[in-house]
């Protein structure tokens, strides 16, 4: 009888392991990605970082962003902070966070 209550028990601490994983995919997923916008158009903006690296972002429609008055006045050459999430496809921006220049 002992024996099969240490089962159960790890079973289930094993199915609330698991459930904790599965809770959260989508917290876990989330990057940032900071640097000078090189363009922005329509849904897409290209931002490239110190290093030299470019990315290319979409926005999503619950897009947030802050430091200006939305998606259409952001502007190549601006400074900004990208949080965006980790999908099969196009990065899909949750947020853009536009920086103070440095001057």
């Amino acid at each position: 009888m002992e024996r099969m209550n240490a089962a159960l028990r790890g079973v289930a601490l094993g199915l609330s392991c698991l459930l904790l994983v599965l809770a959260h995919p989508a917290q876990a997923q989330v990057r940032e990605f900071n640097g000078t916008v090189v363009s922005a158009s329509g849904s897409t903006l290209a931002v490239q970082s110190r290093r030299g690296e470019t990315l290319t972002f979409t926005k999503g429609p619950s897009t947030r962003v802050e430091g200006k008055s939305g998606w259409g006045a952001l502007a190549a050459g601006d400074r900004v902070l990208v949080r965006w999430q980790l999908q099969g496809g196009p990065r899909v921006v949750q947020s853009v966070v536009v920086l103070p220049s440095r001057n």
